[in-house]
């Protein structure tokens, strides 16, 4: 099953410290402190689910996870089918 922009905004506003009503695909998440640490581990996890691949440290990097443009590219390269 294909993560969708919904379905991950939906998991990101669970666990953002602000309102996610108003981001876009090119909105920076960790960079601008909407999403914290906390958050970018329990994404990875949420991640793998969508992937089927083990993610670990070296996948925690800026340029894959900070917009959701970002992830959805990030994602569709990692998953396994």
């Amino acid at each position: 099953m294909a993560l969708t922009k919904s379905d991950l905004l939906e998991h990101l506003a669970d666990h953002a410290r602000d309102d996610l009503s108003e981001v876009t695909e090119e909105t920076e998440l960790f960079s601008t402190g909407l999403i914290d640490s906390f958050a970018m581990i329990d994404l990875l996890l949420f991640l793998e689910k969508h992937t089927g691949a083990k993610l670990g440290p070296e996948d925690m990097r800026v340029d894959n996870l900070d917009t959701i443009g970002q992830i959805l590219k990030f994602v569709e390269s990692r998953r396994k089918g």
